[in-house]
């Protein structure tokens, strides 16, 4: 649109057991220019289906591991095409301590830092990490540096206290759409722990599991 070349962008962990991601692998002189097939369908996209985009004013984002991919799909097109109603922005964001202990080795955390930097709403982002100590964590968040936007850096899950800390003050959570995606447990619990929250309509919480 708009004099630009359409693309797909994805991210595809290396696999060799699986003949998708093998193949994606492959020198990219072996595959550039081949053809793929592409199937498109679900329910956990932006706008969310059987919400009145208009009375959408807090967007949660809450992201486990690869279940980062869809929902950096989201906040790439909501930075590119603001919405006029959002005004706050939460995004959680839990994965394992990157064992080169280097932050731009975490999947879209440079991009998201990016994001947040350049970010016209009143967005707030927290990466909770995993398997590591507080000592881990601390050095970490000193590698970052400040020349982009520093999350709040969490050693541990993200809890349940969290998760309703993002979600707006009671009177406003009619406006507020949450989007959850990860491994099949935690997506379940925490789906729960949001639509069972006062003020929360099952319909303003989508779900998407990953394996």
């Amino acid at each position: 649109m708009g004099g630009q070349i359409g693309y797909l962008e994805l991210a595809v962990q290396k696999s060799p057991g699986n003949p998708p991601a093998a193949w994606l692998w492959r020198p990219e002189k072996e595959i550039l220019g081949a053809g793929i097939i592409v199937r498109v369908g679900g329910s956990f996209v932006w706008p969310p289906p059987n919400v009145d985009l208009g009375s959408i004013t807090t967007l949660i984002f809450v992201a486990g591991g690869v279940g980062i991919n869809p929902l950096m799909s989201i906040i790439s097109h909501l930075h590119q095409k603001p919405p006029k109603n959002v005004v706050r922005i939460q995004f959680l964001y839990m994965t394992r301590f990157p064992r080169s202990e280097n932050p731009s080795s975490i999947l879209f955390l440079d991009r998201l830092r990016t994001l947040f930097q350049d970010s016209t709403y009143d967005g707030t982002f927290a990466l909770f990490l995993t398997q590591c100590s507080e000592a881990e964590v601390d050095d970490l968040v000193e590698r970052m540096g400040t020349s982009l936007f520093r999350p709040e850096t969490v050693c541990g899950r993200i809890s349940h206290m969290a998760l309703l800390g993002a979600i707006s003050p009671l009177e406003e959570r009619k406006g507020t759409v949450a989007y959850v995606c990860g491994v099949p447990g935690m997506t379940d619990e925490f789906v729960e722990v949001l639509r069972e929250a006062e003020g929360m309509e099952e319909k303003r919480v989508l779900c998407e599991k990953w394996w």
